[in-house]
């Protein structure tokens, strides 16, 4: 595993309630750059039946490490309504 010390939050929302969240996590999951690592996925319920994935992403604080990235590569998936970083840590 590499050497990680940031950690990204990025909230997905799904085009609407009736999403399969496995299958879009599945999906996600895919879409993430290999220098990248995946701490977890966490659901978040918001209204009216509607499930959030809240998508912990490792990463470096250099150069060619951009959460921006992520969460663009993210939107354009299938299913996928927006997709925000919400925060960025030291880990």
């Amino acid at each position: 595993m590499a050497d990680y010390n940031l950690v990204g939050v990025i909230k997905v929302m799904p085009t609407d309630p009736d999403v399969n969240l496995d299958e879009l996590e599945e999906k996600l999951k895919a879409v993430i750059p290999e220098k990248f690592g995946l701490a977890k996925v966490e659901r978040e319920p918001i209204a009216f039946g509607l499930v959030a994935l809240k998508f912990y992403v490792l990463g470096r604080d250099e150069e060619g490490y951009s959460y921006d990235e992520v969460a663009d590569l993210f939107r354009q998936v299938e299913n996928v309504e927006s997709a925000e970083v919400e925060t960025v840590s030291r880990i």
